[in-house]
């Protein structure tokens, strides 16, 4: 699994800022995950996820098979970041002890 970047969550909130690195890019890219108060609809997203004004992609409410545990599943795309989609998970960053700081994990293929 690849680590794509940091988001640190408000739990009064629920908004993740942080930021993810991309492949030719010197800089990281600043991201914000922010809950989608216009769901109306199953599969529609739980989030959307900008940077800037720069919709970037959205994230859905999953639940673990194996740990009944609820996650967040994202696709990320733009064409100017890449080709393709990028899927990714939300999980507990590497280190870290506090609950609202999470990693953005990419999905590799098997």
């Amino acid at each position: 699994m690849s680590t794509l970047g940091i988001v640190s969550r408000n739990p009064e909130t629920n908004e993740m800022r942080g930021s993810i690195a991309l492949l030719g890019r010197r800089n990281p890219v600043g991201i914000e995950i922010v809950p989608n108060p216009a769901k109306a609809h199953e599969r529609q997203p739980d989030f959307r996820i900008f940077s800037g004004t720069n919709e970037l992609g959205a994230g859905w409410v999953k639940t673990s098979r194996e740990t009944g545990k609820a996650y967040i599943s994202l696709r990320i795309f733009h064409p100017q970041i890449a080709q393709w989609p990028i899927y990714a998970n939300l999980g507990r960053a590497a280190g870290q002890d506090d609950d609202d700081v999470l990693a953005v994990i990419v999905n590799e293929a098997v």
